[in-house]
Parts: structure tokens; sequence; C-alpha cells
């Protein structure tokens, strides 16, 4: 991501296709659509404050000027050559890195831990508050089959979820106000995000 992907004033993260120029390697998303996210005030603020920290001269957020200067190195090699430039090629240790933030944190991993979790947690958190079609635009899906995966995953929490509503069904029946079951819908609560194979 570049400073210049985000709209602070609107608070949204536009992801598209970039193309190479001098001092910037191209950037090539998986379906080549762009794809706006809505960012809350609470990220926001941390970009701002991200921001006056972010060295002078480097156009990318999460990069340092040291690793800025080698990815130009990196990208001048190719762009001399005529060979394909791969997305890959911006990061270093990054899964290690991620790993490791994640045992000093102390959270366990009960499946293969991978930098896509991080994809795929995004996308099963909004699946248990926004309606499926939101989810696609958001995730930069092609196809809402593959959206309807993380509609498919039922876990504990959702099993509570439905006990707390057939029990409020039940209450509102027992209290004789069949008239107004606007409390019994099943609206989404407040709880923890989870990560995918992770507790």
């Amino acid at each position: 991501m570049t400073w210049n992907d985000i709209d602070f004033e609107n608070g949204r993260l536009t992801i598209a296709n970039r193309e190479g120029t001098t001092h910037m390697p191209p950037f090539h998303i998986k379906d080549h659509e762009a794809t706006c996210i809505p960012l809350p005030p609470h990220t926001i603020d941390l970009l701002t404050e991200w921001q006056t920290k972010a060295s002078e001269g480097v156009p990318y957020i999460l990069l340092t000027k040291e690793r800025y200067e080698r990815v130009k190195n990196i990208w001048h090699l190719p762009r001399k050559q005529g060979k394909p430039w791969r997305n890959r090629y911006m990061v270093n240790n990054v899964l290690r890195n991620f790993q490791i933030h994640f045992k000093r944190a102390g959270i366990k991993s009960i499946a293969k831990l991978t930098i896509h979790i991080l994809c795929q947690s995004c996308g099963q958190n909004w699946a248990d508050y926004l309606p499926m079609n939101v989810v696609k635009e958001l995730m930069g899906q092609s196809s809402i089959a593959t959206t309807a995966e993380f509609y498919n995953q039922v876990d504990p929490d959702h099993e509570a979820k439905a006990a707390r509503v057939v029990q409020r069904l039940i209450d509102k029946a027992d209290n004789g106000n069949r008239s107004n079951n606007t409390d019994a819908k099943m609206t989404p609560e407040p709880k923890s995000h989870q990560v995918w194979g992770l507790k």
C-alpha cells in the first residue's frame, strides 16, 4: 500500500493495479479490478499518526527507507532485462516475522499459519456481520461462490448466538408480546474477532 491509496478525508482504501515507474515497481491485484475498502476512524487515526513518523520520500506505508531503497534496486534488474515483476519481490521474511509476532503474543495455532490466514479471517469476520454481496465486493472476489465459503463456516459462537435468538423468541411468547418480535431478529451481537486456525 502507498499513501496515495488512502483517502483520509472519506476513510477509504483503494486497492488497484498500478503501472511501474522509475522509482516504483508495478503492482498487480489478482482479479484485476479495483477494490475500495471503508476504513473505520480507529484505522484512519493510526494511519495519520504513522504518517507523521514515516520516512520522507518513501511512498509505501509499511516500508522503511532502507527497504524501499532495496526494492528500487531489485526493481531495476527485471526492468532492464524485460522480465516480469512479481508482487512477492516487495516483501522480505514477512512470514517469518508474522510467525514470530504471533508466538510472542501467545496465540496458539491449530492449523498451518500463513499470511493468507489474515485475509481469510477478515472475510469471516465480515461475514458474521455483513450481507454476502457486500463481503464479495470488500474482498474483491469475482465469484459469489468463493464468498459463500465464509458463510458456510459454523463455529461455537454462531451456535451460541442461535441459542440466544431461540431463547428470546420463547421469552417473547411467554410474555404474550407476539406482535413485536424486533428483539428476536438474528442481529449481530458484539464478539471478539476471530482468526481462522487460531485460538
